[in-house]
C-alpha cells in the first residue's frame, strides 16, 4: 500500500511540475527563434561604457559586466501569445527568484535575479507587452548595498 501511495505523490508531483517553465528554458527557446533582434555588450564594451559614459557614479553600474537585450517586436503574433502564457507560467528555479512581479491586464513586468550570497551575479528583467515583448538580461556582481544605495538615491 504505502508503494503505490508513493508512486501515486510521486507522479502528481512531476504531473504538477511538468507545465512549469524556468527562465533557462524560455531563453535556450528564445535563441532559437527567428525574427528575434538580440544585440550583446561585453565586458570590453561595458568598461568603455563606463569609462566615456560617466557610470561610474551610479553603484549598480560599477557592478555590472555584460547585458544582453532580447527585441520580440518583429515576431509573429502567435509567438508573442506563447510567450505571454509562458510569462505567466513562469516559476522561480535554477537559482533563480523573482525579485518584483507586475502585471497590468496584457503587459507584464518580471526581474528575476540569481544571487550568491548577497551579491546578485545576474539579473533578467521580462517585459512583456502585447505588441513589443523584450527581456533585457544584466551579468555581474552587484552588490545588495548598491541596490539600497540606488533607491535611496532616487527616493527622494
Amino acid at each position: 500500500m504505502k508503494k503505490y501511495l508513493f508512486c501515486s505523490v510521486f507522479l502528481f508531483g512531476i504531473i504538477l511540475a511538468a507545465p512549469a517553465q524556468n527562465i533557462d528554458q524560455l531563453l535556450k527557446k528564445l535563441t532559437k527563434t527567428e525574427n528575434i533582434e538580440k544585440v550583446k555588450i561585453g565586458k570590453f564594451m561595458m568598461s568603455l561604457g563606463k569609462a566615456f559614459g560617466g557610470a561610474g557614479d551610479i553603484p549598480v553600474a560599477r557592478g555590472i559586466h555584460s547585458m544582453e537585450i532580447y527585441d520580440l517586436s518583429s515576431c509573429d503574433n502567435g509567438l508573442k501569445k506563447d510567450l505571454a502564457k509562458q510569462f505567466n507560467k513562469l516559476k522561480d528555479g535554477g537559482g533563480y527568484e523573482t525579485l518584483i512581479y507586475a502585471k497590468d491586464k496584457s503587459d507584464g513586468v518580471r526581474i528575476m535575479v540569481k544571487k550568491d550570497k548577497d551579491t546578485i551575479k545576474e539579473m533578467i528583467i521580462l517585459c512583456m507587452d502585447e505588441h513589443d515583448p523584450a527581456i533585457i538580461r544584466f551579468s555581474g556582481k552587484i552588490k545588495d548595498n548598491d541596490i539600497a544605495e540606488l533607491v535611496n538615491k532616487y527616493d527622494k
